[in-house]
């Protein structure tokens, strides 16, 4: 596949389309797509292949195919595929871009961040922005394309512009504060979120203020802003409660953590994320059968997004309780639904040998 020549005709395909398109086309057909993307959610991707083959028989909707095809290359790990996929996705929009364009876009150049060919990936952000000029996760991402490629000032270029565009989003600030201090210039990013309690802003509430100095380093502030941000009537619960048990687990005080965890899920028990880091500090603790519940029962909630760590985690709490069969069947489960994960193939061939 000749990527440079077709990352070029995505461009053409999405600024031509807005200069000379009349329509957003005809994707009401995609019956069998929509039941492989189905499959993808629960990681049965032989079944999502074989709709997807179903529905390129029964000629549905290109531009809502090859996207889909693209996703469950990306899924697998199977990158070069996916590219090619998401690019005929593209290729096959007629009329202006719409939102499922711009989505494949990002999933395009996900996908070449994941081959390490973030020049292609800039190229995707480019044609992003060439359409709109004030998309900061553009802008963001393309911030970290160029981190990636050690392009400096092209990052913190692109960072500003994304906080310019958003000065009131502290949690773009504390990614990047991440991204910074990842690549060795954590001076920088600390700036920006001293930057951030120093300025005037009076809608700043308790639980950023927390975030910023939780990230800072300074855990006995964050505790104090946190326990007021719990406290009030109206602040989503889960988000603090989860920064405050972190605060706990930072300074090695598991108990504290567990406790603070225990007592939100008493009342609200329907967070995965919350019952994930239950598990970790229980894990540390050597809390194992603790921890295997904590996670079975974050598994039960059926929430996708988290259903990796969690299974992941689940996992190494059997490790470490010394049942390394238990762990080997639950690895075989993970490998199945994530096979694009190369640090669980590793561990596998490790569980194997026990």
């Amino acid at each position: 596949m000749t990527v440079r020549s077709n990352m070029t005709a995505t461009v053409i395909v999405m600024l031509g389309a807005l200069l000379f398109g009349s329509g957003c086309g005809n994707i009401a057909s995609h019956k069998n797509v929509d039941r492989g993307l189905a499959y993808i959610e629960s990681h049965e991707y032989e079944e999502a292949a074989q709709c997807f083959d179903a529905a390129e028989k029964a000629g549905e909707n290109a531009r809502v195919l090859y996207r889909a095809k693209g996703l469950l290359d990306k899924t697998l790990g199977e990158y070069d595929s996916a590219a090619e996929n998401f690019l005929k996705s593209l290729a096959a929009t007629s009329g202006i871009p719409g939102d499922m364009d711009f989505d494949t876009n990002y999933y395009l150049a996900d996908t070449y961040i994941k081959q390490e060919k973030y020049d292609e990936a800039i190229k995707v952000y480019d044609a992003i922005l060439a359409l709109r000029k004030k998309d900061k996760d553009a802008y963001y991402m393309r911030g970290m394309a160029r981190l990636y490629m050690s392009d400096h000032d092209g990052a913190t270029a692109d960072f500003n512009k994304a906080m310019t565009l958003s000065p009131r989003n502290y949690d773009l600030r504390i990614m990047i504060y991440k991204a910074l201090s990842a690549n060795g210039f954590e001076e920088e990013g600390r700036e920006i979120l001293e930057a951030c309690l120093n300025n005037t802003d009076p809608n700043m509430t308790n639980y950023e203020k927390g975030q910023i100095s939780y990230y800072l380093g300074n855990n006995a502030d964050a505790q104090s802003y946190l326990e007021l941000a719990r406290n009030e009537r109206d602040a989503q619960k889960a988000p603090v409660v989860l920064l405050l048990g972190q605060t706990g687990e930072k300074q090695g005080d598991y108990n504290y953590a567990i406790s603070v965890y225990k007592t939100f899920l008493a009342e609200d028990p329907d967070h995965p994320d919350i019952y994930n880091q239950l598990g970790l500090c229980q894990t540390y603790v050597g809390d194992y059968d603790s921890a295997v519940n904590s996670f079975e029962a974050g598994l039960a909630l059926g929430n996708n997004e988290y259903s990796r760590a969690l299974l992941m985690n689940e996992i190494t709490a059997y490790e470490y309780a010394g049942n390394y069969a238990q762990a080997k069947t639950l690895m075989e489960k993970y490998r199945k639904a994530y096979p694009d994960d190369k640090d669980a193939e590793r561990e596998e061939i490790f569980l194997s040998s026990r």
